[in-house]
């Protein structure tokens, strides 16, 4: 199926934003820091590669479910 590039649209968001839950009275930031998580959500609140993003959606495949046993069985 062709799909015009140039028509994908993406939202990115801020996964967790802990400046907004320390505004809203639910600091919760330092138990993550002492946990060693702050760096995971310091990724997940990185930087976007939207090409790659699109790339990936424009070249992914769904497959049913009859059609992905067929696949397994050959």
């Amino acid at each position: 199926m062709k799909f015009n590039f140039g028509l994908l649209k993406l939202r990115p968001e801020k996964m967790v934003d802990f400046e907004s839950l320390k505004v809203n009275e639910f600091d919760i930031e330092g138990l993550f820091i002492k946990q060693g998580w702050k760096r995971y959500f310091d990724m997940l609140n990185g930087p976007i590669y939207t090409r790659m993003v699109k790339e990936f959606w424009m070249k992914a495949e769904v497959f049913d479910e009859v059609s992905a046993r067929m696949e397994e069985e050959e």
